[in-house]
């Protein structure tokens, strides 16, 4: 009978994602210069989308706000696992089958 070990190889890469995904997010908010950069994204963002007319976003009410203080880093932690994970499969070396 062939088993795959799939489920167990799994758990260890999620985990590792949301290990990159926290340092982001700690980068994000320990780091000033880096948060206000982000927040001029936001504003450029909520400027676009009251220039077309898809969502209205005054002085309180800052509707890419919270998509891009946590979707950056999202962003940012899928480019740095994929090339992780690039980078260890490249010094494995391929496993034959047995």
């Amino acid at each position: 009978m062939i088993t795959s070990n799939q489920p167990k190889k799994r758990l260890p890469s999620i985990l590792v994602f949301i290990v990159i995904y926290l340092i982001c997010q700690a980068v994000v908010f320990l780091s000033k210069p880096i948060f206000r950069l982000l927040e001029k994204l936001a504003y450029a963002i909520d400027d676009f989308l009251n220039y077309t007319g898809i969502a209205l976003a005054d002085g309180e009410f800052d509707p890419a706000g919270l998509w891009v203080i946590f979707g950056v880093p999202f962003l940012c932690a899928i480019v740095i696992f994929y090339l992780l994970k690039k980078l260890t499969d490249k010094i494995k070396p391929s496993s034959s089958i047995k």
